[in-house]
């Protein structure tokens, strides 16, 4: 049963991408399974209550995690900017991409919606799944490190099915390497600190590089 929770925010990024080839779609089906499957586990299954619920999944501020999450995350705001900005003729062919994302719907008047979903909701959900809610089933049967490498690597997953199509060749799936080890770094931060709140803000600021290459050298 576990490997369901694991496995399918990956299918569904992969029916949404591959098979519909809708960018609108795919965030319609990744970001409800992975809000509804905590908060229906947490208020329906073990009937506990919406405070309870957030607060099991690591919705706690405490100020060594935040700082750790803002000095964390202006890191990888600072070197993605950069390496966008020196390695984006490696990188990423300007013309293909444009007409890729187009051929997901990534264009248009809801390109500035989907770019605030990017970088706003996509944060917070995915830590709240991944370094929340999958964190503490984990915990019951393997060791914290074990956990924390586990997470990573099923969140960074489907990013390949994200990044492949999106960077050249072999850039595509050595994008993939930052993902995971920004996985460890988030799923350390919540088993040191007992908060996803560092990891989100990390993870926020993280999106918001990624974002802004977007912004500066594609929309």
């Amino acid at each position: 049963m576990m490997i369901v929770f694991l496995l399918v925010p990956t299918l569904l990024i992969f029916l949404g991408l591959q098979v519909i080839g809708s960018v609108p779609v795919t965030f319609l089906l990744f970001y409800s399974w992975l809000l509804l499957v905590p908060t229906v586990d947490g208020l329906f299954v073990k009937k506990n209550t919406l405070r309870e619920t957030f607060s099991s999944l690591g919705f706690s501020t405490q100020r060594n995690n935040v700082w750790t999450g803002l000095w964390t995350g202006f890191i990888f705001l600072f070197v993605i900017l950069c390496g966008g900005y020196f390695f984006q003729s490696f990188l990423f062919d300007r013309s293909e991409l444009s007409e890729l994302l187009a051929r997901w719907n990534f264009t248009g008047n809801f390109t500035g919606g989907l770019v605030l979903i990017l970088m706003l909701i996509n944060p917070v959900l995915e830590e709240m799944y991944w370094r929340g809610y999958m964190h503490n089933k984990l915990t019951r049967k393997y060791k914290p490190q074990t956990v924390i490498l586990l997470t990573a690597l099923f969140y960074s997953l489907y990013h390949l099915l994200s990044v492949i199509p999106l960077f050249a060749w072999p850039y595509n799936v050595m994008m993939v390497v930052p993902v995971f080890l920004a996985g460890l770094i988030w799923g350390y931060m919540r088993q040191r600190h007992h908060s996803v709140v560092g990891s989100i803000i990390s993870h926020l600021l993280a999106d918001a590089g990624i974002m802004g290459i977007y912004l500066l050298f594609l929309a």
